[in-house]
């Protein structure tokens, strides 16, 4: 008996269709090499990190400018650098609130904050970047600027909200303005990832943000303008003394994810039209 390739045809559209629609959904409940599970969720919902996190905010009432605060910690001092004033600042308050005035924002758009601390032979520093949409400079002079000790630099700064999921990013280890080769640099998000990479041997190091927001997020009021918090972390030994540097910031959704169901219930919808002439043509025969 030979087979019937004209039945199979929308036949296996059909199949296609639903195996696409089943992966989209396996991909919604984190489907990825490193898979979000029960306590991913726990971790998610509760205090996902030991690393001290910094957050930058407009000031709401009063004199305009900004808040800066530090969640699971706190600092001796923050220094702030802008396009137009490259050399840090150091501003007044701690120890886990600082206020920035609008002339110190200045009209650059790009803000990039470091707290830190030493405590005995153990220096701590965190560093995160704001962005508010002005007629700004170029921040590569502040982002290369020397500022001696551990750092994590970002390669560019992530603007106008352009860390997704799927997107990759680089950035730059170095001790005291010289790159650290084939060192470790950890990442950790609220979706529950943990994750460690390597730098080459300029001492760069590449971040490939994970697929891991869980679809509850997805389908909330939320939706694509839902946002993670994830922090990276690097260690280093010198001189007797113990480094610990972080950068934190924030990343969203795949923009594909609204894309992709849309394509799939279309295709199933496609496949199902194609294939039901030819069942009832079969059955009919089969009567």
């Amino acid at each position: 008996m030979h087979p019937n390739f004209s039945l199979i045809s929308p036949l296996a559209a059909l199949l296609i269709s639903v195996s696409s629609c089943s992966a989209f959904a396996h991909s919604e409940h984190g489907g990825h090499s490193d898979p979000v599970t029960a306590k991913a969720a726990a971790l998610a919902n509760s205090s996902w990190t030991s690393h001290a996190l910094l957050r930058a905010s407009m000031s709401r009432g009063g004199a305009p400018g900004l808040k800066l605060e530090v969640s699971g910690g706190s600092f001796d001092q923050v220094q702030l650098q802008t396009p137009e004033v490259p050399q840090a600042v150091v501003l007044q308050g701690g120890p886990s609130s600082w206020s920035v005035s609008k002339p110190q924002m200045g009209t650059g758009g790009h803000l990039w904050f470091v707290a830190s601390k030493e405590e005995g032979n153990q220096v701590l520093r965190a560093s995160t970047y704001f962005f508010f949409p002005a007629k700004h400079q170029v921040p590569t002079e502040m982002l290369r600027a020397p500022r001696g000790g551990l750092e994590i630099v970002p390669m560019r700064l992530q603007e106008h909200g352009g860390t997704r999921e799927g997107s990759r990013w680089r950035f730059l280890l170095r001790h005291e303005n010289q790159a650290l080769a084939n060192h470790s640099l950890q990442l950790e998000t609220e979706g529950g990832t943990r994750q460690t990479v390597t730098s080459d041997a300029n001492g760069i190091a590449e971040i490939t943000f994970p697929r891991d927001f869980l679809a509850e997020r997805l389908t909330s009021k939320e939706g694509m303008n839902a946002r993670q918090d994830f922090v990276l972390s690097v260690r280093h030994e010198a001189g007797g003394k113990q480094y610990l540097t972080t950068y934190n910031h924030s990343y969203n959704p795949d923009r594909m994810r609204e894309r992709s169901l849309p394509i799939g219930v279309g295709v199933l919808a496609l496949g199902m039209v194609l294939a039901t002439p030819l069942l009832r043509r079969k059955g009919k025969k089969n009567a």
